[in-house]
């Protein structure tokens, strides 16, 4: 934990001025803003029973666009942490996630553009099975690593809508813990994945009113050699804002991906944060 807090910071300040200089210098156009969210629950005295309760979750989200006539170059970074303590009980992570992508788009004289991009999802953290006793590690910081290069063609309506189609270079990076990449068939253990296929990762802004606004960013992918099977990740984020630094934020992800389980994963949470746009 002590090591997280100073990288968060880090990081801020790392793209805050580098954003802020390359908005005085260029073209750039950034968009840096981070939230945080806090719950708690107290008992003194209660007849009737509970325990003390405090969670923390920390948002970020970061991009970076740089276009010109011939040629648009957007790079976007989103990482949610979060922890929860019930009672005396452990201290649990609750969010723990880092996405990246960067993408070159050229423009051509018809509505579907060229692009070539490399998109990362990861953790920002060591994460654990609470469903084991006693608890274990399942993850940390890149380990693994799924990482996945494409080039192909895109569709963009302004800031709005864009949706992207290509050929996939995929692979997951693994150094300890190697349960996505192992093939539990085989006598030695496997810690990298490569692969190739098709990649479509369409996103969306959509304001339905003055304050409430919902984001959605949908990936799929799969290889050649199993073209009936479907990586899919699906984040939903929608924001009501309360005034302009306090917001209410309701996020829904679901993940099918066989290499981790054989079950659709679906994670949601709602929460009222403080929210600060550093750019």
């Amino acid at each position: 934990m002590k090591k997280i807090i100073p990288f968060f910071l880090a990081l801020i300040f790392t793209v805050t001025v580098s954003a802020q200089d390359a908005k005085s210098e260029s073209g750039w156009k950034p968009d840096v803003a981070v939230s945080f969210g806090l719950g708690q629950i107290g008992y003194s005295n209660w007849a009737k029973g509970g325990e003390n309760q405090l969670s923390w979750s920390f948002n970020f989200v970061g991009n970076l666009v740089y276009e010109t006539p011939k040629v648009k170059w957007t790079n976007a970074m989103k990482i949610d942490y979060g922890r929860n303590q019930v009672g005396s009980g452990t201290n649990k992570v609750t969010q723990n996630d880092l996405l990246f992508n960067s993408m070159f788009s050229l423009k051509s004289d018809w509505f579907l553009d060229y692009y070539a991009g490399v998109n990362l999802i990861t953790q920002i953290a060591p994460g654990y099975n609470y469903e084991a006793t006693p608890e274990v590690q399942v993850n940390s910081l890149f380990d693994p690593a799924d990482i996945t290069e494409s080039v192909g063609l895109i569709y963009a309506h302004k800031d709005v809508f864009k949706s992207q189609l290509g050929f996939g270079f995929h692979q997951v990076l693994a150094g300890s813990f190697y349960a996505k990449t192992d093939d539990p068939t085989t006598s030695t253990i496997e810690k990298s994945i490569y692969e190739t296929g098709i990649e479509s990762i369409t996103t969306a802004k959509l304001d339905f009113a003055e304050n409430l606004s919902w984001v959605t960013y949908l990936r799929l992918f799969s290889a050649f050699d199993r073209l009936d099977t479907w990586d899919v990740r699906w984040d939903n984020t929608l924001v009501g804002k309360i005034n302009s630094w306090l917001n209410a934020t309701f996020t829904w992800i679901v993940v099918y991906d066989v290499k981790e389980t054989l079950k659709t994963q679906v994670k949601e949470g709602l929460q009222i944060g403080i929210s600060y746009k550093l750019l």
